[in-house]
């Protein structure tokens, strides 16, 4: 690489140090993350174009002049504290202020490492060594240009390798038989997330592919399944925005406007498992406990774009809770117990629950009763 970089007299010796360190902090960045090549679509697109981004212009200013030994020393520890504490304070709501702060300080330490490296520039514009200055600039573009396809090949490699691991549960723990492989790679080519994706009865079936047709059939079946899948899953997105704020029923007799149906849903599933699992350890009395919600509101299942919180309750005796939320259409969910696990009851109404679930209690029906359909599984989206 260096070789071919030397002859198009794009690098020198002089260089060898900034090589180095690109490849231990850019090219081995890439390489520990190239898992993610096969979950998103652009992951080497993304690459190439950051070493063209605006930070990375910037960084080489910054660089372009060198401080006092003793200075840069001395700045470089002070600003990889900054750093930390940047990262640490914008990870948390409660430290805002500190992330405003360090934020601050390193916008203000960017400029003025940027004007002190332009201000140079420009006094030693003369004595500069412009060609040197110009491979170093060009350094990073042609390194990534240069090492993206060998990272692409590994990751094809690891990908088939892994799919072909996984594809041996479906042949009795025998990988796919050439011919299979053949059908397999030739049908999904080189794209790292369909090698991903391929699961499921197409892959059962290329799995045990006796000649390149076969397995290729399965793979042309996966594509058209998932493209149906995606489909229906735009089309599920789709009507969530079109029927947003509409009133009435559909053809099944389902509200329209299901907007964080799903959501609510599965937050007051997720709360009564919890509430069953903790009423059910031996080493605890056997009880609701009262605080739950509270224990779990912060996790993301309990974040709504609407902002509209769950609700729980809990009896005096712990014998019985039930919780709620209403959507954004105004519909109410409600999920409660009437007594120990199994207990289980569904509530969904245009109204707030009056009280605890019971047979006596309007809106509620317990895990036995068929008659609840909004809360049916949602679409996929």
């Amino acid at each position: 690489m260096t070789w071919l970089a030397e002859r198009l007299s794009l690098w020198t010796t002089d260089l060898l140090g900034s090589v180095v360190l690109w490849f231990l902090l850019v090219g081995f960045v890439w390489f520990i993350n190239l898992g993610d090549a096969n979950k998103d679509p652009d992951f080497f697109k993304r690459r190439f174009f950051e070493t063209l981004g605006l930070t990375a212009l910037l960084e080489f200013f910054i660089n372009a002049q060198v401080m006092p030994l003793p200075l840069e020393l001395v700045a470089q520890v002070i600003l990889l504290i900054v750093v930390i504490l940047n990262v640490i304070a914008a990870s948390d709501e409660k430290y805002k202020p500190a992330a405003k702060l360090t934020s601050g300080i390193l916008f203000f330490a960017t400029m003025g490492l940027l004007t002190y490296s332009v201000a140079h520039l420009v006094s030693g514009w003369d004595s500069l060594d412009k060609r040197g200055l110009l491979n170093e600039l060009l350094m990073p573009i042609w390194l990534t240009a240069a090492t993206i396809p060998v990272l692409y090949l590994f990751a094809f490699y690891m990908a088939y390798e892994s799919l072909f691991v996984r594809l041996s549960f479906f042949n009795n723990r025998r990988k796919p038989s050439l011919r299979a492989r053949l059908g397999i790679v030739t049908g999904i080519r080189g794209a790292l997330v369909d090698i991903q994706q391929f699961r499921g009865g197409p892959a059962h079936d290329a799995a045990q592919a006796r000649t390149t047709s076969d397995a290729r059939a399965a793979v042309r079946r996966f594509k058209e399944e998932r493209a149906l899948d995606r489909a229906a899953r735009a089309a599920a997105r789709q009507a969530l925005v079109d029927n947003a704020g509409r009133k009435g029923t559909d053809g099944d007799g389902l509200l329209l406007d299901r907007r964080e149906f799903a959501e609510t849903k599965d937050a007051l599933r997720w709360l009564a498992t919890c509430h069953m699992g903790w009423y059910r350890n031996a080493d605890r009395p056997d009880e609701y406990r009262a605080d739950l919600l509270d224990v779990l509101s912060g996790s993301r299942q309990f974040e709504f774009e609407s902002g509209e919180p769950v609700v729980a309750k809990v009896r005096k005796d712990r014998q019985a809770w039930y919780a709620y939320r209403r959507t954004p259409s105004g519909h109410v969910f409600g999920i409660g117990a009437s007594g120990p696990p199994p207990s289980q009851w569904f509530y969904d109404a245009p109204t707030l629950p009056s009280g605890y679930p019971s047979t006596t209690s309007i809106g509620w029906t317990d895990f036995m009763s068929p008659d609840r359909p909004e809360w049916r599984l949602e679409p996929e989206r």
